[in-house]
């Protein structure tokens, strides 16, 4: 996984926090920091100090007398709820929009919106962790769909498209793996660990997903956030439904509750607080919200006929949305550019408006800096004209202010101006400012300055489009050099990694416990018993459907990191890292019964096998990995001497 990881970050086009997002997220990873350390990071970007004020500033500390500063904030917030907002609000502005067509991310930003709070929830109200590292799994437990509608977006919108657009669970990360060959929990687990967060974060969302019956053991941290995942998984679903259809997710979210002490009543009750929460985060961060009845009603509503089975997709997108800022699309080079007027007189404001709009371009009005910065960030002009001397904020602040943000940064920014000395010109440029113009302005003047400014972000976006078909074609490229790779290294009739990639696994394992002298790593050898009899009896088609049951079967039922391959014939072998004999035995005998209780089918044969397991755990004596699969080796034949249909283990070196 980790090669194919890395070759999706060669694109660049992985989604990730914004510089300061990024910054907080490092800043905060351990103890050595100061709550000034944190405000000075968070002033550097002016959008997401003016969202902390605000949040605390909020209708939860009525009251309290109002707060101007960061540092303010951060005291009454606590350090982890700003980090959660800081971490939040970098990514949901980077990405409200892309490129993939199919992939609706107003509803992917409250669904990931709507895990995050109840994870938060949930995780205060029942002390099963850290509410805020709850917050974090939640906000992140889907970004590997949205990574991969970044890197792949025609691919992936194809896909979405042939699938169902809201398709989620096991049928979506199945396609994804044919297609890509790799899947979004898999990418959203690296991209964790490449984050430098807690492993706890990257193992759990590796093994949320999974049915219960195939977890392995972790860290206390992994299985509480690996629970919570699972428990607000159908409640976001819940949350998202369209009028009516909020019973759909209910049966879901009755297991669910199984998996906390509190119960289906008092999660029902935590739940309806969430809602609330929910839409004051979305009215902070800018994603839409909607309401939702309580859960005492839902559980008496009838299940709409035309339900989906649960699980096998996620909500339709967010109906009656009432979120506070508009999504602003991305593929920015229209046929009208938007210009951003800029100034604190009416009249000359709608003087400036009227020539903007005379000269082709959409006009977008703001009456002073304070007012011009949010709608910057609200509609993405491509032209900001404004007036130099303003209340609040003047256009030498907002210069400054749109300059620190990346979306701000490709503006072209016109400064309308009295002051003609060098001194403020100088002052002006050094600000960020493109050009400027004395008031009042001529508008033959205007217009030349504009149209220089348009064939500027034309050429910018030119720029980029050609980088997005370069990026395009490194994404298209690496998909290719990952299907290479995985035609090499899996077994053609099963579908399994086959004996050259289970050599490379196991040698990288081996080459880990050298380096390390620490951990352990055990192998299952497996032997279909009378694997000849079925092909003599039975032909040589039936033999290789068995074989593709028996592989399916195995690599269903194994526990997260355990890998299967074919190395040839009726042979299989399990490489089980971390494991030692006696857990790997238990893995096998789970495996026997799996196999002896299942009955093969193909065309009229129906009949069941069985298997002869050898269990071999790497001692100090092995020299190599051939002494550890000549000892699976022979406990196999131990099996089959044994009567078959048996796991035997092989001895323990003898000690002097």
């Amino acid at each position: 996984m980790s090669v194919t990881f890395d070759e999706l970050k060669l694109t660049g086009s992985l989604p990730s926090p914004a510089g300061v997002g990024m910054n907080i997220l490092r800043l905060t990873q351990t103890d050595d920091f100061t709550a000034e350390d944190l405000a000075r990071t968070i002033q550097s970007d002016p959008a997401l100090t003016g969202r902390i004020i605000k949040m605390a500033n909020s209708a939860a500390t009525a009251g309290v007398v109002q707060i101007t500063s960061v540092s303010e904030a951060v005291v009454r917030l606590g350090v982890r709820t700003v980090r959660n907002v800081a971490l939040g609000f970098s990514l949901v502005s980077s990405y409200r929009k892309g490129k993939c067509e199919s992939f609706d991310y107003p509803g992917y930003w409250s669904s990931s919106l709507a895990r995050a709070v109840a994870a938060q929830t949930l995780a205060r109200d029942l002390r099963l962790i850290q509410p805020a590292e709850a917050y974090i799994c939640g906000l992140l437990s889907g970004i590997g769909r949205l990574a991969l509608a970044s890197v792949h977006p025609k691919a992936y919108s194809e896909l979405l498209d042939r699938l169902g657009r809201h398709v989620n669970g096991a049928p979506l990360a199945q396609a994804e793996r044919e297609v890509f060959g790799i899947d979004h929990h898999e990418i959203a687990a690296a991209m964790l660990a490449d984050w430098k967060l807690p492993e706890a974060h990257s193992q759990a969302l590796a093994a949320y997903h999974l049915p219960r019956a195939e977890d392995s053991d972790g860290s206390r941290a992994m299985v509480a956030l690996r629970t919570v995942l699972r428990v607000v998984s159908p409640i976001a679903d819940i949350f998202l439904s369209k009028p009516g259809e909020h019973a759909r997710h209910w049966d879901r979210f009755v297991r669910a509750s199984e998996l906390v002490e509190a119960g289906v009543g008092r999660l029902s009750e935590i739940c309806d607080e969430v809602v609330a929460e929910w839409r004051d985060w979305g009215n902070v961060l800018a994603v839409p919200t909607q309401s939702v009845p309580p859960f005492a009603e839902i559980a008496e509503m009838e299940v709409p006929n035309e339900a989906a089975p649960g699980g096998d997709r996620e909500s339709a997108p967010v109906a009656d949305i009432d979120a506070t800022v508009a999504a602003v699309d991305d593929e920015r080079l229209l046929q009208k550019l938007v210009v951003l007027a800029v100034d604190d007189d009416p009249i000359s404001l709608r003087l400036l408006v009227s020539q903007i709009q005379k000269n082709g371009y959409e006009a977008v009005e703001a009456t002073n800096g304070a007012e011009a910065l949010e709608r910057a960030l609200e509609s993405n002009p491509h032209i900001v004209v404004t007036d130099w001397l303003m209340p609040e904020m003047d256009g030498i602040e907002l210069c400054r202010a749109l300059r620190r943000t990346e979306i701000g940064s490709d503006m072209y920014v016109l400064l309308l101006t009295g002051r003609e000395d060098e001194e403020n010109a100088v002052e002006a440029f050094d600000a960020g400012v493109d050009d400027f113009i004395v008031k009042p302005f001529n508008p033959k003047i205007l217009k030349s300055r504009m149209s220089a400014g348009e064939r500027i972000v034309r050429l910018k976006d030119k720029v980029a489009t050609d980088k997005r078909k370069i990026e395009e074609h490194v994404a298209h490229l690496a998909v290719l050099n990952r299907k290479l790779t995985q035609t090499t290294v899996t077994d053609s009739l099963t579908d399994i990694p086959n004996r050259r990639f289970a050599m490379e696994a196991l040698g990288q394992q081996w080459e880990r416990r050298d380096s390390s002298q620490s951990g352990a790593v055990s192998v299952v050898m497996v032997d279909i018993d009378h694997f000849k009899r079925v092909n003599d009896e039975f032909g040589h088609d039936v033999g290789d459907s068995v074989l593709k049951q028996v592989a399916a079967l195995f690599r269903d039922r194994l526990r997260q990191g355990d890998t299967v391959c074919r190395l040839g014939g009726e042979e299989f072998l399990i490489v089980c890292p971390g494991s030692d004999g006696e857990g790997a035995r238990i893995v096998a005998e789970r495996l026997r019964v799996a196999v002896e209780e299942t009955e093969m089918e193909h065309g009229t044969f129906r009949g069941r096998i069985t298997c002869s397991f050898g269990v071999a755990e790497r001692t100090r004596e092995m020299q190599s990995i051939d002494d550890l699969l000549k000892a699976a080796d022979v406990a196999v034949y131990a099996a089959k001497n044994a009567g078959r249909n048996t796991v035997c283990r092989a001895p323990a070196p003898a000690t002097a």
